[in-house]
């Protein structure tokens, strides 16, 4: 079985229940060009989500690497509420290096895109 792309991160160190629905909301978006460790220029995507874990909320800050086919419908007002948050692991379906994860919003289709790897940069317990 593969494991979830969240396993061995701080996410899970922090909350040990997590599960994809915990994540509401986007609460940050910053999308640039880079360099990536092959000195190749790709894209990046840092997102801030606001999850929900009971009665606990948390803000988590995530960098998405090499993303391509990036596409946002109905994104941009000040509430990007996200209804099935989900990231999959494509690694062993034979996809491009560069797809190896789809991470999208499989109910309301606000974001869906392709990366090639993603990090958990920052997780804090807000109030």
């Amino acid at each position: 079985m593969m494991k979830e792309w969240y396993e061995g991160t701080e996410l899970q160190e922090k909350i040990p229940d997590f599960n994809s629905t915990n994540v509401k909301y986007i609460t940050d978006f910053h999308y640039y060009i880079g360099y990536n460790s092959y000195y190749d220029q790709v894209s990046f995507l840092e997102i801030d989500f606001l999850l929900e874990v009971g009665n606990r909320k948390f803000t988590l800050k995530m960098k998405f690497n090499d993303v391509s086919s990036l596409d946002l419908l109905g994104f941009g007002n000040n509430y990007n509420q996200l209804m099935g948050f989900i990231i999959n692991n494509l690694s062993e379906s034979g996809f491009e290096k560069n797809k190896k994860y789809l991470v999208e919003d499989y109910e309301s289709n606000i974001i869906k895109f392709y990366c090639a790897d993603l990090e958990v940069l920052t997780l804090d317990e807000t109030e």
